[in-house]
């Protein structure tokens, strides 16, 4: 049996199937016999435990002396706190394994490039990053935009495009090859996901389901349903449907009742995404193309439209807690964790508010559209995900190259063990299937640069329908069609116009 002291010293040690924000081969087995919490985790001793040469990997870029000058990378807040950033920098070790290896792993690099890394807020971080490129201020050296801000940071030519920055291998598996394929255009990258951030972990999409209900309706293991390839959409509304109930009997579904399914609007393009249909794609020459259009995509959205618009079994936290004034993410774990709920579409950062949640819970992958689909694809949700980027200003781009590559490739051996095998599999998930799903969840995720760049404002159409229930989309699609192409001839047009 391996024990707490045992399980810490993964920290330290080379993971090699750990998620290099997209690619995850298999998982090393944890007995988690040993009962863990925040107490004993907190106050743990943190075992240093060098994997050998033949185990990891190193950043061969060059050792650039940064005269003692801060490296400041600039992110940005949130209003709901799991999705502020705890990545980038902290001010000591304080026995918490997440904070402390944020700490390590800062130490290393900083010891390296004589530099200290420091954290920059900004509210309003693409027009902040406009003013510094444009005012000349050289204050900043790397910034982690989330996905959506990536459109009018790299259009308006405020980034340094990756070609640009000679000490990054996007090779190199700490940066995720993935995101830098399906961000690129005209074979130009201005941002890209790496192993520096987990925030693009944490805005994976993924289900969560009430073990307890299961059990009570004596309804099939999901688990082996995600393993013999069953857990499709028809599995997942067939589920739902078992479920369901007034609990209060006053003929009204609302939020003191049972659901089979509760979802937000987000859910909408994780689904579709999740049954291998996107928003845009690319052709051959790295160029955007609108995909929404497609029969496969509108047949898969009218099937989602009577599936989750069915306010008998599916529950959408928005659409009713908004109005009231009352936080849906809240409503939401709220109602979970009082078992009203079979299951409960999320984004990885939110299973950490079930931690408290005393019925036990497992973790699913988003389903497949049917049978014959191969893969479960889980999409990283553009609102929350961030990626790593420069901004033209930078005092020294070849040294902000440097450290990033260094920063990355620590982070990969330091900080991702913390959080996928401690954060994830001991603190917060309950089973060993659930560690098992993680793995699938975050070898397959994907990247819709529809939903990501919203040509035309595609992306939030398909979300924000779903907050009135309306179905029209392919007259809405006809409509906005010509938007969409013009936004990305122009995007097309001011990349090829950059030097």
């Amino acid at each position: 049996m391996k024990n707490i002291k045992k399980l810490l010293c993964l920290l330290a040690a080379t993971v090699l199937f750990l998620t290099s924000c997209g690619n995850t081969s298999d998982s090393v087995s944890v007995d988690n016999n040993t009962p863990l919490n925040d107490s004993n985790l907190n106050n743990a001793e943190i075992i240093s435990e060098e994997p050998t040469e033949e185990q990891r990997l190193y950043s061969e870029a060059p050792i650039i002396d940064f005269g003692g000058e801060d490296f400041v990378i600039m992110v940005t807040p949130w209003s709901i706190p799991i999705w502020n950033q705890r990545d980038i920098a902290v001010e000591e070790e304080i026995g918490e394994i997440f904070n402390d290896s944020v700490y390590r792993r800062n130490s290393v690099v900083e010891e390296a490039y004589n530099s200290k890394i420091v954290e920059r807020v900004s509210n309003d971080l693409v027009s902040e990053v406009r003013r510094i490129v444009n005012a000349g201020d050289r204050s900043v050296d790397a910034v982690t935009p989330r996905l959506r801000s990536l459109n009018p940071l790299s259009t308006g030519g405020l980034l340094v495009e990756f070609g640009d920055l000679p000490h990054i291998d996007l090779s190199k598996p700490w940066w995720d090859k993935n995101s830098a394929e399906a961000l690129s255009v005209t074979e130009k990258l201005f941002g890209v996901c790496s192993d520096i951030t987990v925030m693009d972990n944490d805005s994976t999409s993924a289900l969560v389901f009430n073990k307890q209900l299961l059990t009570d309706y004596a309804l099939e293991d999901p688990y082996a349903a995600v393993k013999n390839g069953t857990w499709t959409l028809d599995k997942l509304q067939e589920m739902t449907k078992a479920v369901s109930e007034d609990i209060d009997g006053n003929g009204v579904m609302d939020d003191k009742d049972r659901y089979g399914l509760l979802y937000q609007r987000d859910s909408m393009t994780s689904f579709l995404t999740g049954s291998g249909e996107f928003i845009a794609a690319k052709d051959n020459n790295d160029i955007p193309v609108m995909t929404l259009n497609t029969q496969k995509a509108i047949d898969i959205l009218d099937y989602l439209y009577d599936f989750l618009y069915d306010e008998s079994y599916c529950f959408h936290v928005m659409k009713f807690f908004d109005p009231i004034g009352v936080d849906f993410t809240l409503g939401m774990n709220n109602m979970f964790q009082n078992n009203q709920a079979l299951f409960m579409w999320i984004r990885m950062a939110d299973v950490e508010n079930l931690r408290t949640m005393d019925t036990d819970f497992g973790i699913l992958p988003i389903p497949k559209y049917n049978q014959a689909q191969s893969d479960y694809l889980h999409n990283v949700n553009p609102h929350v995900g961030t990626v790593t980027a420069v901004p033209q200003s930078a005092k020294n781009i070849e040294a902000s190259s440097a450290i990033l590559d260094m920063l990355a490739n620590e982070s990969r051996y330091v900080l991702h063990p913390a959080y996928y095998e401690i954060c994830l599999n001991s603190k917060i998930t309950r089973d060993e299937e659930s560690s098992a799903m993680l793995d699938i969840i975050f070898s397959n995720r994907v990247y819709d640069i529809g939903d990501i760049y919203d040509f035309g404002g595609l992306g939030n159409e398909v979300i924000y329908m779903s907050m009135t229930f309306a179905r029209d989309i392919v007259s809405r699609y006809e409509r906005m069609e010509p938007r969409a192409i013009t936004a990305i001839e122009r995007m097309v047009n001011e990349y090829s116009n950059l030097e």
